[in-house]
Protein backbone atom coordinates (compact mmCIF):
# COMPACT_ATOMS: atom_id res chain seq x y z
CA UNK A 1 0.00 0.00 0.00
CA UNK A 2 1.19 3.36 -0.69
CA UNK A 3 1.99 5.61 1.83
CA UNK A 4 0.43 8.63 -0.32
CA UNK A 5 -1.95 9.23 -2.93
CA UNK A 6 -0.56 8.84 -6.65
CA UNK A 7 -0.82 12.40 -6.94
CA UNK A 8 1.32 13.01 -3.96
CA UNK A 9 3.68 10.82 -4.84
CA UNK A 10 4.01 12.38 -8.19
CA UNK A 11 4.79 14.87 -6.94
CA UNK A 12 7.16 14.21 -4.54
CA UNK A 13 8.69 12.39 -7.17
CA UNK A 14 9.42 14.89 -9.03
CA UNK A 15 10.79 17.19 -5.99
CA UNK A 16 13.64 15.05 -5.24
CA UNK A 17 17.04 15.45 -7.09
CA UNK A 18 20.56 13.88 -6.86
CA UNK A 19 24.03 15.22 -6.52
CA UNK A 20 26.86 12.92 -8.78
CA UNK A 21 30.34 14.33 -7.20
CA UNK A 22 33.07 12.95 -9.54
CA UNK A 23 36.53 13.32 -7.63
CA UNK A 24 38.85 13.73 -10.22
CA UNK A 25 42.61 14.41 -9.90
CA UNK A 26 42.82 17.53 -11.17
CA UNK A 27 38.88 18.60 -11.59
CA UNK A 28 35.60 17.94 -10.04
CA UNK A 29 32.45 17.85 -11.64
CA UNK A 30 29.10 18.00 -10.06
CA UNK A 31 26.10 17.33 -11.62
CA UNK A 32 22.52 17.63 -10.37
CA UNK A 33 19.94 15.78 -11.72
CA UNK A 34 16.03 14.85 -11.18
CA UNK A 35 14.67 11.37 -11.21
CA UNK A 36 13.81 10.54 -14.46
CA UNK A 37 17.70 11.73 -15.34
CA UNK A 38 17.01 15.25 -16.33
CA UNK A 39 19.80 17.26 -15.36
CA UNK A 40 19.35 20.36 -13.93
CA UNK A 41 22.37 22.12 -13.06
CA UNK A 42 26.41 20.97 -13.41
CA UNK A 43 29.72 22.06 -12.80
CA UNK A 44 33.30 21.46 -13.10
CA UNK A 45 35.63 23.05 -10.52
CA UNK A 46 39.02 22.75 -9.04
CA UNK A 47 39.87 19.45 -7.16
CA UNK A 48 40.32 18.88 -3.54
CA UNK A 49 40.90 16.68 -1.01
CA UNK A 50 39.67 19.18 1.48
CA UNK A 51 36.31 18.09 3.13
CA UNK A 52 34.67 21.13 3.97
CA UNK A 53 35.55 22.46 0.13
CA UNK A 54 33.61 19.66 -1.13
CA UNK A 55 31.01 20.01 1.24
CA UNK A 56 30.69 23.89 0.27
CA UNK A 57 31.11 22.52 -3.88
CA UNK A 58 28.00 20.83 -3.06
CA UNK A 59 26.51 23.30 -1.15
CA UNK A 60 27.03 26.46 -3.71
CA UNK A 61 25.64 23.96 -6.50
CA UNK A 62 22.37 22.97 -4.91
CA UNK A 63 21.62 26.60 -4.38
CA UNK A 64 22.76 27.79 -7.73
CA UNK A 65 20.16 25.21 -9.09
CA UNK A 66 17.73 27.08 -7.43
CA UNK A 67 17.18 24.14 -4.89
CA UNK A 68 17.41 23.02 -1.09
CA UNK A 69 19.39 20.25 0.90
CA UNK A 70 16.14 19.32 1.63
CA UNK A 71 15.21 19.06 -1.49
CA UNK A 72 18.03 16.23 -2.39
CA UNK A 73 17.23 12.64 -1.75
CA UNK A 74 21.05 11.45 -2.18
CA UNK A 75 24.60 12.26 -2.74
CA UNK A 76 26.65 9.89 -4.77
CA UNK A 77 30.65 10.05 -4.67
CA UNK A 78 32.93 8.60 -7.60
CA UNK A 79 36.66 8.80 -6.40
CA UNK A 80 39.59 7.24 -8.52
CA UNK A 81 40.78 4.63 -6.64
CA UNK A 82 39.47 1.16 -4.54
CA UNK A 83 36.53 1.69 -2.99
CA UNK A 84 34.46 -0.63 -0.42
CA UNK A 85 30.85 0.62 -2.15
CA UNK A 86 29.19 -1.17 0.74
CA UNK A 87 30.85 0.70 3.75
CA UNK A 88 31.59 3.65 1.75
CA UNK A 89 35.15 3.30 2.90
CA UNK A 90 38.05 4.37 0.60
CA UNK A 91 40.59 1.45 0.58
CA UNK A 92 43.36 3.33 -1.63
CA UNK A 93 43.58 6.28 -3.81
CA UNK A 94 46.88 7.51 -4.19
CA UNK A 95 46.16 10.89 -6.27
CA UNK A 96 44.59 11.91 -2.92
CA UNK A 97 46.56 9.89 -0.93
CA UNK A 98 43.81 8.55 1.00
CA UNK A 99 44.51 4.87 2.31
CA UNK A 100 41.52 3.22 4.94
CA UNK A 101 39.27 6.58 4.88
CA UNK A 102 35.89 6.63 5.84
CA UNK A 103 34.29 8.61 3.41
CA UNK A 104 31.28 8.01 3.63
CA UNK A 105 31.14 8.46 7.79
CA UNK A 106 33.34 11.75 7.11
CA UNK A 107 30.64 13.43 4.28
CA UNK A 108 27.23 12.05 6.10
CA UNK A 109 28.17 14.96 8.92
CA UNK A 110 27.60 17.71 6.49
CA UNK A 111 24.52 16.17 4.99
CA UNK A 112 20.87 14.88 6.01
CA UNK A 113 20.35 12.54 3.36
CA UNK A 114 21.82 9.33 1.78
CA UNK A 115 25.50 9.63 0.77
CA UNK A 116 27.03 6.92 -1.47
CA UNK A 117 30.64 6.21 -2.55
CA UNK A 118 32.39 4.02 -5.24
CA UNK A 119 35.28 3.79 -8.36
CA UNK A 120 34.87 6.63 -10.47
CA UNK A 121 34.68 3.66 -13.18
CA UNK A 122 31.75 2.18 -11.26
CA UNK A 123 30.76 5.37 -11.42
CA UNK A 124 30.56 6.32 -15.05
CA UNK A 125 29.54 2.77 -16.22
CA UNK A 126 26.00 3.57 -13.69
CA UNK A 127 25.88 6.49 -15.53
CA UNK A 128 25.91 4.95 -19.29
CA UNK A 129 23.41 2.12 -18.14
CA UNK A 130 20.77 5.04 -16.54
CA UNK A 131 20.78 7.04 -19.03
CA UNK A 132 23.88 6.45 -21.65
CA UNK A 133 25.05 4.30 -24.29
CA UNK A 134 24.09 1.39 -22.37
CA UNK A 135 20.30 2.44 -21.40
CA UNK A 136 18.77 -1.14 -20.44
CA UNK A 137 21.25 -3.19 -21.60
CA UNK A 138 22.06 -6.50 -19.04
CA UNK A 139 25.68 -7.49 -20.01
CA UNK A 140 28.25 -4.75 -20.97
CA UNK A 141 32.12 -3.05 -19.90
CA UNK A 142 32.62 -0.04 -19.68
CA UNK A 143 36.43 0.90 -20.67
CA UNK A 144 37.64 4.31 -19.31
CA UNK A 145 41.17 5.71 -20.44
CA UNK A 146 42.22 8.85 -19.73
CA UNK A 147 45.61 9.52 -17.25
CA UNK A 148 45.29 5.96 -16.95
CA UNK A 149 43.12 3.09 -18.00
CA UNK A 150 40.12 0.87 -15.86
CA UNK A 151 36.84 -0.84 -16.77
CA UNK A 152 33.45 -1.23 -14.81
CA UNK A 153 31.57 -4.73 -15.63
CA UNK A 154 27.45 -5.36 -15.69
CA UNK A 155 26.81 -9.06 -16.26
CA UNK A 156 22.71 -10.21 -16.25
CA UNK A 157 22.27 -6.55 -14.89
CA UNK A 158 24.46 -6.31 -11.72
CA UNK A 159 27.50 -4.66 -11.35
CA UNK A 160 30.72 -6.90 -10.70
CA UNK A 161 32.84 -5.48 -8.02
CA UNK A 162 34.57 -8.62 -6.98
CA UNK A 163 36.08 -10.26 -3.76
CA UNK A 164 37.98 -7.27 -2.84
CA UNK A 165 36.33 -4.64 -4.86
CA UNK A 166 38.74 -4.52 -7.21
CA UNK A 167 37.20 -6.48 -10.60
CA UNK A 168 38.15 -4.40 -13.77
CA UNK A 169 41.58 -3.72 -12.98
CA UNK A 170 42.79 -4.02 -16.48
CA UNK A 171 45.55 -1.83 -16.40
CA UNK A 172 47.46 -4.79 -14.82
CA UNK A 173 46.72 -7.18 -18.18
CA UNK A 174 49.54 -8.96 -19.45
CA UNK A 175 50.94 -10.22 -22.97
CA UNK A 176 53.56 -12.61 -23.31
CA UNK A 177 55.72 -10.04 -24.24
CA UNK A 178 54.94 -8.52 -21.33
CA UNK A 179 56.46 -10.92 -19.34
CA UNK A 180 59.83 -9.84 -18.36
CA UNK A 181 58.34 -6.56 -16.46
CA UNK A 182 55.45 -8.51 -15.24
CA UNK A 183 56.71 -7.39 -11.74
CA UNK A 184 55.99 -3.49 -12.12
CA UNK A 185 52.42 -4.33 -11.86
CA UNK A 186 51.86 -2.61 -8.14
CA UNK A 187 49.24 -0.71 -6.42
CA UNK A 188 50.00 3.21 -6.37
CA UNK A 189 51.96 2.22 -9.72
CA UNK A 190 50.49 2.62 -13.40
CA UNK A 191 49.74 -1.01 -14.85
CA UNK A 192 52.07 -2.62 -18.00
CA UNK A 193 48.64 -2.37 -19.74
CA UNK A 194 48.16 1.49 -18.67
CA UNK A 195 51.61 2.22 -19.87
CA UNK A 196 50.56 1.40 -23.40
CA UNK A 197 47.28 2.79 -23.91
CA UNK A 198 46.67 5.56 -21.28
CA UNK A 199 46.83 9.14 -22.25
CA UNK A 200 49.76 9.47 -20.01
CA UNK A 201 51.85 6.53 -22.45
CA UNK A 202 50.62 7.65 -25.46
CA UNK A 203 52.26 11.54 -24.11
CA UNK A 204 54.87 9.78 -23.52
CA UNK A 205 55.73 9.77 -27.58
CA UNK A 206 55.57 13.36 -27.77
CA UNK A 207 52.54 14.05 -28.60
CA UNK A 208 48.99 14.74 -27.11
CA UNK A 209 46.74 12.13 -27.32
CA UNK A 210 44.29 14.45 -29.47
CA UNK A 211 47.25 15.64 -31.71
CA UNK A 212 47.87 12.10 -32.19
CA UNK A 213 45.05 11.13 -33.63
CA UNK A 214 44.76 14.00 -35.93
CA UNK A 215 48.52 12.94 -36.97
CA UNK A 216 46.85 9.93 -37.47
CA UNK A 217 44.03 10.76 -39.63
CA UNK A 218 46.50 12.46 -41.73
CA UNK A 219 48.28 9.48 -42.60
CA UNK A 220 52.10 11.04 -41.04
CA UNK A 221 53.58 8.33 -40.18
CA UNK A 222 54.59 8.24 -36.63
CA UNK A 223 51.79 8.74 -35.52
CA UNK A 224 50.30 5.71 -37.50
CA UNK A 225 53.20 3.90 -36.46
CA UNK A 226 52.08 4.61 -32.30
CA UNK A 227 48.04 4.80 -33.50
CA UNK A 228 48.47 1.58 -35.10
CA UNK A 229 50.28 -0.35 -31.71
CA UNK A 230 47.72 1.32 -29.68
CA UNK A 231 44.74 -0.44 -31.36
CA UNK A 232 46.25 -3.23 -31.15
CA UNK A 233 47.19 -3.39 -27.67
CA UNK A 234 43.28 -2.50 -26.83
CA UNK A 235 41.77 -4.83 -29.57
CA UNK A 236 43.47 -7.90 -27.95
CA UNK A 237 42.33 -6.85 -24.52
CA UNK A 238 38.95 -6.29 -25.76
CA UNK A 239 38.93 -9.55 -27.59
CA UNK A 240 39.63 -11.08 -24.15
CA UNK A 241 37.05 -9.74 -21.96
CA UNK A 242 34.14 -10.64 -24.78
CA UNK A 243 35.53 -13.74 -24.73
CA UNK A 244 35.53 -13.84 -20.82
CA UNK A 245 32.05 -12.39 -20.16
CA UNK A 246 30.38 -12.57 -23.48
CA UNK A 247 28.91 -8.17 -23.15
CA UNK A 248 26.57 -7.26 -25.60
CA UNK A 249 28.30 -3.85 -26.07
CA UNK A 250 31.67 -3.00 -24.98
CA UNK A 251 31.79 1.34 -24.37
CA UNK A 252 34.87 3.38 -24.29
CA UNK A 253 35.04 6.65 -22.53
CA UNK A 254 37.40 8.87 -20.88
CA UNK A 255 39.71 11.83 -22.06
CA UNK A 256 41.25 9.79 -24.76
CA UNK A 257 37.95 8.48 -26.06
CA UNK A 258 36.90 12.31 -27.12
CA UNK A 259 39.44 11.44 -29.74
CA UNK A 260 38.98 7.79 -30.82
CA UNK A 261 36.07 8.37 -33.91
CA UNK A 262 39.10 7.61 -36.56
CA UNK A 263 40.01 4.41 -35.38
CA UNK A 264 36.93 3.10 -33.99
CA UNK A 265 36.58 1.00 -37.38
CA UNK A 266 39.78 -0.21 -37.11
CA UNK A 267 39.41 -1.02 -33.69
CA UNK A 268 35.74 -2.85 -34.19
CA UNK A 269 37.94 -5.14 -37.03
CA UNK A 270 40.51 -5.96 -35.47
CA UNK A 271 38.25 -7.22 -32.58
CA UNK A 272 36.30 -9.62 -34.84
CA UNK A 273 39.16 -11.21 -35.95
CA UNK A 274 40.81 -11.72 -32.29
CA UNK A 275 37.32 -12.98 -31.14
CA UNK A 276 34.73 -15.11 -32.90
CA UNK A 277 32.27 -13.50 -30.33
CA UNK A 278 30.16 -10.60 -31.70
CA UNK A 279 30.58 -7.64 -29.69
CA UNK A 280 29.18 -4.27 -30.16
CA UNK A 281 31.73 -1.13 -29.59
CA UNK A 282 30.94 1.99 -29.03
CA UNK A 283 32.13 5.41 -27.75
CA UNK A 284 30.32 6.94 -24.64
CA UNK A 285 27.29 9.35 -25.36
CA UNK A 286 28.12 11.05 -21.93
CA UNK A 287 31.76 11.94 -22.13
CA UNK A 288 32.92 13.67 -18.95
CA UNK A 289 29.78 13.68 -17.54
CA UNK A 290 29.34 10.02 -17.00
CA UNK A 291 31.58 9.64 -13.85
CA UNK A 292 29.12 12.21 -11.86
CA UNK A 293 26.04 11.42 -13.54
CA UNK A 294 26.50 7.38 -12.83
CA UNK A 295 27.34 8.20 -9.24
CA UNK A 296 24.16 10.27 -9.12
CA UNK A 297 22.78 6.84 -10.35
CA UNK A 298 24.06 4.70 -7.78
CA UNK A 299 23.06 6.97 -5.05
CA UNK A 300 19.29 6.60 -6.29
CA UNK A 301 20.28 2.36 -6.29
CA UNK A 302 21.34 2.72 -3.19
CA UNK A 303 18.39 4.41 -1.79
CA UNK A 304 16.23 1.97 -3.69
CA UNK A 305 14.91 4.47 -6.04
CA UNK A 306 17.34 3.30 -9.10
CA UNK A 307 14.05 1.59 -10.69
CA UNK A 308 12.21 5.32 -10.41
CA UNK A 309 15.35 6.83 -12.26
CA UNK A 310 16.41 4.53 -14.58
CA UNK A 311 12.81 3.09 -16.03
CA UNK A 312 10.40 6.09 -14.59
CA UNK A 313 7.76 4.71 -17.35
CA UNK A 314 7.22 1.15 -15.89
CA UNK A 315 7.28 3.20 -12.26
CA UNK A 316 4.44 5.21 -13.35
CA UNK A 317 2.85 2.12 -15.30
CA UNK A 318 2.85 0.49 -11.45
CA UNK A 319 1.22 3.26 -9.85
CA UNK A 320 -1.37 3.60 -12.31
CA UNK A 321 -2.31 0.08 -11.52
CA UNK A 322 -2.62 0.19 -7.60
Amino acid sequence: MLPMTNKKFRQNYDQKYGVGVDIGGTKIFICIADMRGNVVFKQKVKTTSDYDQIYRYIYESVKAAGLTLDQVASIGFGVPGITNSLSGMIIDAPAFKWKNVPFKKKMQQYFDCSISVNNDVNCAAQGERWIGSAKKIEDFVFIAIGTGVGSAIFSNGAMVQGDQFMAGEIGYLLGDGDLPQAHTNLFGEFGIFEQKTSGTALSRHGYDPKVLFQSYKMDEPDAVRIVNQFVTDLAIAISNIVSLLNPRKVIIGGGVAASMSVILEVLRLKVSQFTPIPVSIELSTLDEESGAIGALAFAFEQTGLLEAAAIPELYENKLESR
